[in-house]
């Protein structure tokens, strides 16, 4: 019973807490910077949710217009050193009762989040939308940029370069290391290059633990490969990655609530790294091979040849396995132009990697030859060149010629036959065998045959058979089309795929407790099906389109509750979000089935 009654008090106490902090806030923000007016029974206001903010850090524009509707989706201005990301629009509904009269008030707000990487002043100049055919422009509004936040000691990139000096085209290995307490990571990292190209190895993140002075970091690590494209100094770099910044700051005033309570705070911050600069050289003229094809790295190269006796005409097949450590694509097969009494076809080739990075395995070619004449006796050699970057040297592998037995073949003269077939006794040469058969002058006896197959039933029925697989291929090619063309099914498949993606990440905010990611998570994805459902912007869902007659056809009055229900839960999760993991966890599981559902 003791523990019952604290748990109560503690979760009263936690409400309480919550509220003040999120009162006091918004009252300070109103009070300093939002501005409104109004226009007819329209009003109008615009304001930030922090301000001043550090350098780095976002902050919220909120647009609002209450007892209106914007005629269509208000633009954000471009300003030069403030980057502005579109977050969507929500409303809340505010009845009060005046001299015992009932006003209801109905508020929808745009939403932009807004990031500076320098300290300083800001105007947001005034931003003109249309209610009911009526321009309206709210006043200017004055963003405050404070220096930023050193977060390196929560979080900071690191590049992880396995040297700075480099071949041209020589392909090399790196990751950019995150190193942090305790973050969550949504997005790779930005990359700045100069002529490298860059490829990420996977979207996976390899995970460490790293101990750094007197902390333990997590180090999440994203593996590249990169080559350069061109000789001379080149820069890597520089590196941005936008992570979610959890920690507390300490050496600030802490109430008796924000200490027992404040789990910490997060913050969505771009962590930032210099450039690391590159020297690459050019492969050395002195001593290339006159083959070389521009591979770069470290081989081997083994030859098989079959069948080796065979006659005049007969196919060859020559493989070459060429195998180590390098850019295995860049390898371009030895060359056979000195094999002139071949008949050749274009070779095939294939690659087969032996690590994630693809800088380890094999390259084989299967080029077909055919032999022309019977004197020959030998495959010639084949000869294949690469620079070793780490030696600085070129290579070349010489594979020797190996035995072959051609036989004439009758049918296909070997070009070395006699141009006669030998001498009469007059001395006049012996004229060749005729060509042509002489036509018989008695070709035997008739016979009767019996019934034609063209005069059997089973023959149409054959011969119905492509054309019904040919009715069957247009329409299936009709229905494709149909299918892959019509922007409504196309945006439905969209979305669906799209919630499929996001529902593991709802369930593991929900697993955490992580109430405010939670709610903006599920208010998004309702905005992306309702509009699919309702053939809207997905922007432009609020909590009105609940009485939508659309959707009151589609959904039955159980889910036309459990609808609204969730609005209203996401609504009230501004002012007091959940943290009940069982709770969230019923919400989720709610809201994958009405999704799920909905069509």
């Amino acid at each position: 019973m003791p523990d019952l009654l604290f748990h109560q008090i503690s979760r009263m106490a936690l409400l309480f807490a919550t509220m003040c902090r999120r009162t006091l806030r918004l009252g300070i923000l109103w009070g300093l910077g939002l501005a409104s007016f109004s226009s007819g029974a329209a009003q109008l206001g615009a304001g930030l949710t922090v301000n001043p903010v550090p350098a780095g850090e976002s902050t919220v524009y909120q647009l609002q217009v209450v007892n209106g509707k914007a005629d269509a989706l208000p633009e954000f201005p471009a300003i030069q050193g403030l980057h502005s990301e579109y977050m969507g629009q929500s409303s809340s509904s505010k009845t009060q009762i005046i001299n015992g009269r009932m006003q209801q008030y109905r508020t929808l707000i745009y939403q932009w989040k807004l990031v500076a990487q320098s300290e300083g002043v800001f105007l947001i100049p005034p931003i003109e939308i249309v209610v009911g055919g009526n321009p309206i422009q709210t006043p200017s509004v004055q963003l405050r940029v404070s220096k930023g936040i050193n977060y390196d000691e929560f979080a900071f990139i690191k590049l992880n370069l396995p040297r700075k000096t480099f071949y041209e085209g020589e392909p090399f290995s790196f990751s950019v290391d995150l190193y942090e307490l305790n973050a969550t990571v949504n997005q790779a990292p930005d990359i700045e290059v100069d002529g490298l190209v860059i490829q990420r190895i996977s979207d996976n993140l390899r995970s460490t633990r790293q101990v750094v002075g007197n902390r333990t970091y997590n180090v999440n690590s994203l593996d590249y490969v990169g080559r350069s494209v061109r000789n001379g100094p080149l820069t890597l770099g520089p590196f941005s990655w936008p992570v979610s910044l959890v920690f507390r700051q300490n050496g600030r005033s802490r109430s008796f609530f924000d200490s027992f309570f404040d789990q910490g705070t997060r913050r969505e911050v771009v962590l930032s790294a210099p450039a690391e600069s590159l020297n690459i050289m050019p492969l050395p003229t002195e001593g290339r091979p006159a083959d070389f094809g521009g591979a770069v790295g470290n081989y081997q190269m083994q030859v098989e040849a079959s069948p080796m006796d065979l006659k005049v005409g007969d196919p060859l097949t020559v493989k070459i396995h060429i195998f180590g450590e390098g850019s295995l694509e860049a390898i371009q097969m030895p060359s056979i132009a000195h094999w002139t009494d071949f008949k050749t076809y274009p070779p095939n080739a294939r690659t087969e990697a032996s690590d994630p990075s693809g800088l380890k395995g094999s390259r084989f070619f299967e080029q077909v030859v055919i032999p022309q004449n019977s004197e020959m006796d030998v495959l010639p050699p084949l000869v294949f060149s690469y620079f070793n970057p780490m030696e600085g040297a070129y290579h070349t592998i010489e594979h020797p010629a190996m035995a072959l037995k051609v036989s004439p073949n009758p049918q296909a003269p070997s070009v070395s036959s006699a141009p006669v077939e030998g001498i009469t006794e007059a001395g006049l040469p012996k004229p060749r065998p005729k060509d042509l058969v002489p036509i018989k002058p008695f070709l035997g006896s008739s016979v009767v045959l019996s019934q034609p197959w063209a005069f059997h039933r089973v023959f149409y029925w054959v011969q119905s058979i492509p054309v019904v697989l040919l009715g069957m291929l247009a329409l299936g090619a009709k229905w494709h089309d149909s299918q892959t063309k019509n922007p409504i099914k196309q945006r439905k498949r969209q979305v669906d795929q799209w919630l499929k993606a996001q529902y593991p990440q709802l369930e593991s905010l929900a697993q955490k407790g992580d109430g405010n990611s939670f709610f903006e998570y599920l208010f998004r994805m309702i905005q992306e099906r309702l509009g699919q459902v309702l053939d809207m912007p997905a922007a432009s869902i609020t909590e009105d389109v609940v009485d939508h007659p659309r959707l009151a056809e589609k959904l039955s009055a159980p889910d036309h509750e459990l609808l609204r229900e969730l609005f209203d839960a996401c609504n009230h999760a501004r002012y007091a979000p959940e943290s009940d993991h069982r709770k969230l966890e019923e919400f989720s599981s709610k809201a994958r089935e009405l999704l799920e559902g909905l069509h």
